[in-house]
């Protein structure tokens, strides 16, 4: 947690984390936009949806300094006996 009285130092740990939270979402959909290049080729490129996958986000991510690590356990399926 951070606690401070003082507005400027709010507003510049605020725009800070936009800046970081923007610079991962462009670079995971910058990724996500070479995958799906690679994957369909320049033909059908014109389809402007696109996924984002975590995959692209922890690559991103890692590229920042952050480490991702995928949790023991998922929802969808049976945890592994130790």
């Amino acid at each position: 947690g951070f606690q401070t009285s003082d507005e400027r130092l709010i507003k510049l740990v605020s725009l800070a984390a936009q800046k970081f939270a923007t610079d991962v979402i462009q670079d995971s959909l910058q990724r996500s936009k070479w995958r799906r290049e690679a994957s369909r080729g320049k033909d059908r490129a014109d389809d402007r949806r696109y996924m984002l996958n975590t995959e692209d986000v922890t690559e991103a991510l890692r590229e920042q300094g952050v480490h991702v690590a995928k949790p023991i356990f998922f929802a969808d399926r049976e945890a592994e006996a130790p």
